[in-house]
């Protein structure tokens, strides 16, 4: 029973180990360990978006999130400076998912050079984006989104289908007619056929689309297509998309021979009517600055005694103000012999045009005097006070209801002025904060903004103006 309550060994705690053991090597062989792993990830420099290490596809999908936001803010801000800067990286996004199609699965630090250099091409762009309060750009400069200075950098496939040149790339609202865009492509040249539109997911009819190889698709959308995506006051951002089915050459008899290659873009959409506008007129050449009051000083005017006891002579004394300027009321009354109280000022005030007259009762018959009153006033101004006029379409009847707030691109208007017009103001604000005026004694301050002599008619003046793009 004794060698029974006797403790085993083994629950003992174990012996320290010799010095060089197994176990005092152990932090050395972690760090060995560690010497084997560090080169894969210390040889790259991370991009904005990840870490070496990321799957490529993890990468993509990082850039294009990003550009949306990019995007939204410059639909919202809006520039379209940001604008066309956001949607050329998008498209060079949507060719790297070309390129790197077979890729995504792979680390994207493991990439060859020249995939490496795409998606830094890439990340260097999305850090470079304007910011869009900084330049929100000029409505009749035309946009085009050119690819091409971003992809002569780069080593791209061969066989990588590449959108390098959208002309036509922004488009103002129109109620006929149709819209003109030019896509430059190297489908054509990599032998796709069978191409298609797509204009937000939807596909548009194949006449649409005219394909001149090796490089050209000339793409003409009727107005009516487009005429519910555009709005009234705010910048659009349409995705389209350009597909083409390319030989694949596959020897594998289970696969397809072809597959359907997508190039993505967006299509800005100016606002419906782009400019706010105000028209003013003033009826005569100059008015009346009524935040100044000024006070014309009157001149000693002589009264002399009435003559004999008992006798009282009324002597009308006037003051005028300047011309053009608006009187108020006399003020500061005078009088020389004011101790003598037989004469007095009475409250027979009279207004006139450029001042006032006052009457003053002498009742004294021997002693004169010097009387005088000042005008309170307010000066005249050399800017005309003007008035708000309403705009109609042109050839509008005068019964239909005037232009509200906003005005479009493309469309003629008919300024509404009184027949006795002597200057007027017409001022038109963008959506993106670009001014518009013109004058009656200065011409339109842009090309866009195209306005007419005035036009008298029996009862009004008519002003005929129109904002037309150059492009």
């Amino acid at each position: 029973m004794a060698t029974m309550t006797r403790t085993s060994p083994s629950v003992f705690p174990p012996r320290p180990r010799a010095a060089g053991g197994c176990r005092r090597r152990a932090p050395a062989l972690l760090l060995a360990t560690a010497w084997l792993v560090l080169p894969a990830w210390a040889g790259a420099q991370a991009l904005s978006v990840a870490e070496p290490g990321f799957p490529t596809g993890f990468v993509l999908e990082k850039f294009s999130a990003r550009a949306s936001a990019v995007a939204a803010k410059a639909l919202a801000e809006p520039s379209l400076v940001a604008s066309k800067s956001v949607r050329e990286l998008q498209v060079l996004i949507a060719t790297a998912r070309l390129e790197l199609r077979d890729a995504t699965e792979e680390r994207w630090d493991k990439l060859p050079a020249p995939q490496q250099a795409l998606l830094r091409e890439i990340d260097r762009a999305l850090q470079s984006q304007p910011v869009p309060a900084a330049d929100r750009g000029r409505i009749e400069q035309p946009v085009v989104l050119d690819m091409a200075p971003s992809l002569a950098r780069l080593s791209l496939s061969p066989n990588t289908p590449v959108l390098r040149r959208v002309e036509g790339a922004s488009q103002y609202y129109r109620a006929s007619g149709s819209y003109r865009l030019r896509l430059e492509s190297n489908l054509p040249a990599l032998g796709a056929t069978g191409f298609t539109l797509t204009i937000a997911g939807q596909p548009v009819p194949a006449g649409w689309l005219s394909v001149s190889p090796p490089g050209s698709v000339q793409v003409t959308i009727p107005a009516a297509a487009l005429a519910d995506s555009f709005s009234e006051r705010t910048l659009v951002h349409l995705p389209l998309e350009l597909v083409g089915v390319m030989p694949v050459g596959s020897w594998k008899f289970w696969q397809s021979n072809s597959r359907a290659v997508a190039q993505p873009f967006a299509l800005e959409l100016f606002p419906k009517k782009p400019f706010t506008f105000t028209l003013k007129e003033s009826t005569s050449a100059t008015s009346v600055d009524e935040s100044q009051v000024l006070f014309a000083r009157g001149r000693p005017q002589p009264v002399p005694g009435c003559g004999s006891p008992g006798c009282v002579r009324d002597q009308n004394v006037c003051n005028e103000v300047p011309a053009g300027a608006k009187p108020l009321e006399p003020v500061n009354f005078s009088d020389s012999a004011v101790d003598d109280p037989a004469g007095a000022w009475t409250a027979a005030v009279a207004p006139q045009p450029n001042g006032f007259c006052v009457v003053y009762k002498q009742q004294s018959p021997q002693r004169a005097r010097q009387v005088s009153f000042d005008i309170r006033y307010h000066p005249a101004s050399t800017t005309p006070k003007l008035s708000d006029r309403p705009v109609r379409r042109e050839g509008a009847p005068a019964t239909a209801p005037p232009e509200a707030e906003a005005l479009e691109l493309g469309t003629r208007y008919s300024g509404e002025l009184s027949r006795e017009v002597q200057a007027w103001e017409l001022v038109l604000k963008a959506f993106t904060g670009q001014t518009l005026r013109a004058t009656a004694s200065s011409k339109a301050d842009s090309a866009l903004l195209q306005v007419a002599p005035p036009q008298r008619e029996a009862d009004r003046t008519r002003l005929p103006f129109s904002v037309q793009p150059p492009w």
